[in-house]
């Protein structure tokens, strides 16, 4: 078996040291190259440095065809997301993460992802040492603490509601992209709660907006519940982490109903993916960057013009010169992916209707309209650009 270890921690390593490595093929996945110089490392196990909610490292890492997927870092949000990114991108049998707010447990396990409640386990495995016929083993309280529950169905959101009142809109990160959009809801006297889980950040925002700021995790149920999540009608997650951003996210829907949920993106490879998991809407600094420079400036050979993310489809401005591969081809002799469609070309001042027997010729803005995994593959064939 292929399996990937993901966190080489205490719990990491112990994980590995169990495991046969003459007889598995093992990959160990840290964001800590330090953890990799101890000197009791098993030549067997290869190492791989790096985020691993990185679809791109899991890829190097084999993800592709492993067997079994081990996310165990400390960080729960993190364990989550690799785990869904393992499932979701790469197909992976067999996905286990590590959590410790129990609560969070059976949305994720009902999704396919098995989850270990170490909290769970061990105060039931603590209080049974009480008893008159105590468990044998930390084993026996894990079998039944958890038992099947990743065969039950995936729980319904909470029926809410309709509340005929304000706007409420909960904003989870109070750095100052947090700070400046709470200033301007505030302004268009919109009702907005801050948490923020970084005690400077939380004192010093607390100090200049006005309108409720909790410390604690968003991504948090109790937090979540104290913050009134089941009566928002928004929920916003602008922290510096894509994972924290995410589960903040799908806990507000999935564990309060929250009718929308808005996730800013750092990396912009993780969009499509944190889409596929259920954010509502997502918001890339790099995407819009790119976007204002491509609005701005006339020479460039590409522009986005429309963003549907719902469908995954973006509407592309492309513009053909003599070193273009289709000038001079018909319509009909480019072969585009089935899902991509020439919505119209642009030639000196006249719109064409394209059809199979219309030729491309440098000059031309060709309109597309394309999935966003194949935009790659269209601007190959239109520009020969990688």
């Amino acid at each position: 078996m292929r399996i990937i270890i993901v966190g080489y921690g205490r719990l990491g390593t112990q994980v590995v040291r169990k495991l046969d490595t003459h007889q598995h093929e093992v990959i160990v996945i840290d964001k800590q190259r330090d953890l990799f110089e101890r000197s009791d490392h098993d030549p067997n196990v290869r190492l791989v440095a790096g985020n691993a909610i990185d679809p791109d490292l899991l890829r190097e890492a084999g993800a592709e065809g492993a067997d079994a997927l081990f996310a165990l870092t400390r960080d729960e949000n993190t364990n989550l997301m690799v785990a869904q990114v393992a499932k979701l991108v790469f197909r992976i049998p067999k996905i286990m993460a590590v959590v410790y707010d129990p609560a969070r447990e059976p949305s994720y396990r009902a999704a396919g992802i098995e989850t270990m409640a170490l909290t769970v386990a061990g105060a039931e495995f603590l209080v049974g040492q009480l008893s008159k016929a105590p468990p044998r083993d930390f084993s026996e309280v894990w079998e039944r603490t958890h038992g099947h529950a990743a065969e039950a169905p995936l729980p319904a959101p909470p029926v809410r509601a309709e509340s005929p009142g304000q706007m409420y809109v909960i904003v989870m990160g109070g750095g100052r992209v947090g700070y400046y959009l709470t200033r301007a809801l505030l302004e268009n006297n919109i009702e907005v709660t801050i948490i923020e889980r970084n005690r400077e950040i939380f004192e010093l925002v607390s100090t200049q907006v006005d309108c409720p700021v909790i410390y604690g995790d968003g991504s948090s149920t109790a937090v979540l519940e104290k913050a009134g999540a089941a009566r928002a009608s928004v929920f916003v997650a602008v922290t510096n982490h894509d994972h924290d951003n995410l589960i903040g996210c799908q806990l507000a829907k999935q564990q309060f109903g929250v009718p929308k949920t808005i996730a800013r993106v750092k990396n912009p490879k993780n969009e499509p993916i944190m889409q596929q998991l259920g954010v509502d809407v997502t918001v890339s600094s790099t995407a819009i960057i790119t976007s204002t420079i491509q609005s701005e400036v006339p020479a460039i050979r590409i522009r986005q013009l429309l963003d549907l993310r719902a469908g995954q489809l973006e509407l592309m401005e492309y513009r053909l010169d003599a070193a273009s591969p289709v000038v001079g081809q018909a319509l009909r002799d480019v072969v585009f992916p089935a899902a991509c469609n020439i919505v119209t070309i642009f030639r000196d001042s006249d719109a064409l209707v394209p059809r199979g027997e219309t030729r491309f010729e440098a000059g031309d803005k060709v309109l597309v309209l394309v999935k966003l995994q194949d935009e790659a593959l269209i601007r190959r064939l239109l520009l020969g650009e990688s």
